[in-house]
């Protein structure tokens, strides 16, 4: 097992304690290639440095140190680095609207849904909480209320109610909680739309009415270039609910 999928099952923990607390700050600033050092980790998680030591070590590393040079490796071993150089920032974007315009049937479709709705619930990966924010905000300008839904599991989850709209857009590797809560949550007579990658897509065993991959040529799992690309993506829904309907 890895150690970011280590990480991953420690934050999947239902019991809310320090390990769990750092592990999923870890995880997060992975998501954004920044890794912390132990004095700056310990301050943002509001623990000793003799607690992220034990932390690793419960990792199965000599100490934090070991962890990060692991973490980086792997960072690096699974696609997540990228000269950004190499690739201009409008091949980037055309490639991103090259992917949109593909994706036009889906983009009716949800359209569609959500024009009906006054509710959507949307169940968005860590990795891309900045783009649901401003899919939120777009949609409150169509008198719609967006439910950003935690990805933290809840014993005390309820379902959603009927005429409401499930959106999930799964496009990192620790989505287990989420997946819990979309599952325990949603309503099976609601229609429900997947945004996800390949490989995310494969694990998942879940009907729905429609989705969509992440899979725009340069896409590269960078965080901010899935921000951005959903934003578009949304906007351009936005756009066919307003002009269309």
């Amino acid at each position: 097992m890895t150690a970011i999928n280590k990480l991953i099952k420690l934050s999947d923990s239902v019991e809310e304690t320090n390990f769990k607390i750092i592990a999923k700050k870890i995880i997060e600033n992975f998501a954004k290639g920044e890794f912390k050092n132990q004095e700056e980790l310990a301050k943002e998680c509001y623990v000793s440095l003799s607690t992220i030591t034990k932390f690793s070590q419960k990792i199965g590393c000599t100490g934090y140190r070991e962890l990060v040079f692991i973490l980086k490796s792997e960072y690096d071993r699974y696609g997540w680095t990228e000269n950004v150089n190499k690739v201009s920032s409008f091949e980037r974007f055309e490639s991103i609207q090259k992917w949109i315009i593909e994706n036009s049937l889906f983009i009716e479709n949800l359209a569609k849904a959500i024009k009906d709705v006054k509710i959507i619930n949307l169940y968005p990966s860590n990795q891309i909480r900045h783009a649901s924010l401003y899919i939120s905000e777009l949609f409150a300008n169509l008198n719609k209320v967006v439910r950003i839904i935690s990805w933290e599991y809840r014993k005390d989850a309820v379902k959603n109610s009927e005429n409401e709209l499930e959106i999930l857009i799964v496009c990192s590797s620790n989505n287990r909680s989420l997946l819990k809560i979309f599952e325990c949550e949603t309503n099976e007579e609601n229609k429900r739309f997947l945004i996800t990658t390949a490989n995310q897509d494969i694990q998942l065993d879940i009907n729905f009415t429609d989705k969509t991959l992440i899979n725009y040529q340069l896409d590269k799992t960078k965080s901010i270039y899935r921000n951005i690309a959903l934003e578009m993506l949304f906007l351009q829904i936005f756009e066919c609910v307003q002009n269309t309907f």
